[in-house]
């Protein structure tokens, strides 16, 4: 069900570099709202920006009624969110798309990778995980394997040091961590310590899912990825975030699936990863004084 509401701005404060918390007054969304979804948010009145901004569930809190959302500031839309203070009102539509799922499986080792502001949906995501295979299930192993570009990126390690699970850390300028894509720390890593998951859950940009996608369906994995995806309407009116799909009906026609109907969680299987052009690209850095 598809809520249109008027926010209100609880609290507001930086985590990292270019990276912001937004904590939202939205009591019947987040009765509604389930991890992996996402909502559309309009930045501020006006046509400037025009378009509302897609953002994923950071924390849902149904019982009191509060949702935060983690982003980070590429843009001029996000700069204008960043401004937004206690007690400012934000319009918002949602939940939209479909959300994670608990592993079909025993509790065993489970794999999450997040890539950037992909850390985003992880982290309840996490929790639950956490509480699903109990404190004999988690002796088994949860492996969250984190990259960003720089150290400075990395939200607080107090965020994940309560989930008893293991972070492994990946930069491409390796100022913390393995030096390098978080994907190649993942199939190293799994390779070495000889970690067998029955489950991988994903967040970051195309160029990363695509790594981890090839890794899931080599091994074996059952998969359950983010995708992210530019879009200006969150309910596949616009058709702007479709991406070419496997059509198990009729292999050889052309199908597609929309990231924000469709989406934003899909199998690794579902989608015809050799059609994307997936060249990796750093978001622009926006800054405003």
């Amino acid at each position: 069900m598809k809520i249109m509401e008027d926010a209100r701005v609880l609290s507001q404060e930086k985590v990292a570099f270019q990276t912001h918390l937004l904590r939202l007054s939205a009591e019947r969304i987040s009765r509604e709202a389930r991890l992996g979804q996402f909502l559309m948010l309009q930045v501020r009145d006006g046509t400037d920006p025009l378009l509302r901004r897609p953002f994923s569930f950071h924390r849902i809190d149904g019982e009191q009624g509060i949702i935060e959302i983690l982003y980070r500031v590429v843009g001029r839309g996000t700069w204008c969110l960043s401004r937004c203070e206690r007690g400012d009102h934000v319009g918002i539509i949602g939940p939209l798309g479909n959300g994670f799922q608990l592993p079909e499986c025993d509790p065993a080792p489970v794999v999450a990778v997040a890539g950037g502001i992909g850390i985003a949906p992880m982290l309840q995501l996490l929790e639950k995980l956490a509480q699903w295979m109990g404190l004999e299930g988690r002796k088994r192993g949860i492996h969250l394997f984190y990259g960003v570009r720089t150290a400075e990126e990395f939200i607080p390690e107090t965020a994940l040091d309560t989930l008893g699970i293991t972070v492994h850390w990946s930069t491409d300028d390796g100022t913390k961590g393995h030096e390098g894509f978080v994907t190649r720390l993942l199939e190293d890593t799994t390779r070495r310590e000889k970690i067998k998951p029955c489950a991988v859950y994903s967040c970051g940009p195309l160029a990363m899912q695509y790594h981890v996608a090839k890794w899931a369906l080599e091994n074996a994995v059952p998969s359950q990825l983010s995708l992210e995806s530019l879009m200006a309407c969150g309910i596949g009116a616009c058709l702007g975030c479709a991406l070419p799909a496997v059509n198990r009906a009729a292999p050889q026609e052309d199908h597609y699936l929309h990231v924000c109907k469709d989406g934003p969680v899909f199998k690794a299987e579902m989608i015809q990863w050799h059609k994307i052009q997936t060249h990796p690209a750093n978001p622009p850095i926006f800054l405003y004084s």
